[in-house]
């Protein structure tokens, strides 16, 4: 048995010890405001709760390391210092999307501790093990510093900063809609919604970027306790193929058919827990016949290469763009430079985990996504089921 002392409250744990201290949170007592950004890496910091007074990872932390351990989150900070880190964040425009802002929060806590206030570059020493995938750095220094400055000002009875009265006059700031509860991690994310009687979805992917699936056998996977149902390519009701701008891109992969990428999806498997839905989806055994794959751009665009999608060219789209006179800026120009010129790619590599949530509501499906678009997903969704799209309720 180990105990732990979760924002005061007593707890007692049985189980192996083994599972983290973030799944225990979630999972168990339902304390969402540390988030899942990493899957356990421990490189994104979402997951800051303070152990023992020292800012540490839940997600690196074993339950068996933490006996009679005192363990906060932002649920469990001071009430005004925990007002005034969320209005601060609010104010200043460092919140986003929010999902990491408890991690940062957490993490600046450990500044309060000091008696002056830290220099700017303090902050960012201190805050540099989080990563924010949205809002930027400059906000967030700037909300933690002035939070410090007013705390400190209270704290020697010294008048403190008022914070200009906002009233959303056109030219005047205001926070963003519900900038507060998410700073805190009280506004819930998808991957923060549990339901009744809810199963947990597990894909299995493609281990091969282009292979033909000759065979799928799920007769293993379902044999694990808890697995109600394992749903293939065979199973969707609907036209299996989308897209945003060509209808290329497979919903699951048929046997007989060939794989696009290796993220093609092969099954779905359906539990009672995700920790059975992992299981089962890792015993799906899939039986290919691997074939050279497109792994560099630049063959691809050859009209001699292989077709990842058959049929289409590789060349998605051709874009030129042009304007003024551009061959008398080249005379003209003192220099010119001459090559072939690349960039990174550029990725938003959201912290949130991709996940949906679909329930049945009054004859309709309601649909709890992360997606930015709405009626986009509601089109795709009611697509692939076969449904009406007003019969797909996207929230």
């Amino acid at each position: 048995m180990i105990t732990l002392f979760i924002n005061g409250n007593k707890e007692t744990y049985s189980g192996s010890g083994e599972e983290s201290l973030l799944t225990y949170l979630r999972r168990d007592l339902k304390i969402n405001s540390p988030k899942d950004g990493c899957s356990g890496e421990g490189s994104c910091g979402a997951c800051t709760v303070e152990v023992n007074g020292k800012a540490m990872l839940a997600c690196r932390s074993k339950i068996k390391d933490l006996d009679q351990a005192d363990v906060v989150t932002t649920e469990g900070l001071p009430s005004n210092l925990r007002q005034l880190l969320g209005k601060m964040f609010a104010e200043k425009g460092a919140v986003q999307c929010g999902f990491c802002s408890p991690g940062f929060i957490m993490r600046a806590k450990q500044l309060f501790k000091k008696e002056d206030i830290p220099k700017m570059e303090q902050i960012i020493k201190a805050v540099n093990p989080n990563i924010c995938r949205c809002t930027g750095y400059i906000k967030i220094v700037d909300a933690i510093e002035a939070s410090l400055i007013i705390h400190h000002q209270n704290k020697n009875n010294k008048k403190a900063t008022t914070p200009e009265q906002q009233d959303a006059r056109i030219g005047k700031p205001y926070p963003k809609y519900q900038a507060l509860e998410t700073a805190l991690g009280n506004r819930p994310f998808v991957d923060d919604l549990i339901f009744d009687d809810m199963l947990f979805g597990v894909l299995t992917f493609s281990e091969h970027p282009r292979a033909v699936v000759k065979s799928i056998n799920t007769l293993n996977a379902q044999q694990v306790k808890g697995v109600k149902k394992i749903f293939t390519a065979k199973d969707i009701p609907g036209v299996r193929t989308n897209g945003l701008i060509f209808q290329d891109w497979p919903m699951m992969i048929n046997e007989g058919e060939v794989t696009n990428c290796i993220s093609d999806v092969l099954a779905c498997v359906v539990a009672e827990t995700e920790e059975q839905a992992r299981r089962a989806a890792e015993l799906v055994e899939v039986d290919y016949q691997v074939l050279e794959a497109v792994t560099d751009v630049h063959k691809a665009v050859k009209p001699d290469c292989i077709q990842v999608h058959s049929g289409q060219s590789n060349i998605l789209e051709t874009c030129s763009i042009s304007f003024g006179n551009v061959e008398k800026a080249f005379n003209d120009a003192a220099y010119t430079s001459s090559s072939v010129y690349t960039t990174q790619r550029i990725e938003h590599a959201f912290l949130e985990p991709e996940c949906a949530i679909a329930l049945p509501e009054n004859g309709k499906l309601r649909v709890y996504t992360q997606g930015q678009g709405a009626y986009i997903d509601r089109k795709l969704i009611a697509k692939i089921l076969a449904l009406n799209e007003a019969d797909v309720l996207v929230t």
